[in-house]
Formats: C-alpha cells, structure tokens, sequence
C-alpha cells in the first residue's frame, strides 16, 4: 500500500470516527446532561473539520510531488 492510499485511507477512517463520535457524544449528553459529553461532542467536530483542511493540504503537497 503506497502512502498516498495509506493516507487516504486513515482520514476517511479517522472522519468516519469523528462522526460517529460526535453523534454518539450528542446522544449522551441528552441523556446524561453532562457537559463532559458536550465537550467532547464539540472537540469531535473540530477534529472533523482539521481532518478535512488535512486532507486537502496532502493532496495538493501530493500533487506539487508527482509533478
């Protein structure tokens, strides 16, 4: 496996995570109403989003080196 596909492969796995993780602290929080879960809900969604500005950053940096 090259790293470009290693690459891609562990963010979208990682994104999936943070989905889910986010949904799951969501869900929790409206039950529990803890605001542990409301944290980790929050710092879910920022992972997410630094995940996506990764993504493009490698791509881009992957083209720049196959050129």
């Amino acid at each position: 496996m090259s790293l470009k596909s290693f690459h891609i492969v562990f963010i979208i796995a990682s994104s999936l995570f943070m989905v889910y993780f986010s949904y799951w602290a969501v869900i929790s929080w409206f039950d529990y109403r803890d605001l542990s879960y409301l944290l980790y809900g929050v710092l879910s969604i920022i992972s997410f989003f630094l995940l996506l500005v990764y993504s493009n950053k490698f791509k881009n940096k992957y083209k720049e080196l196959s050129s």
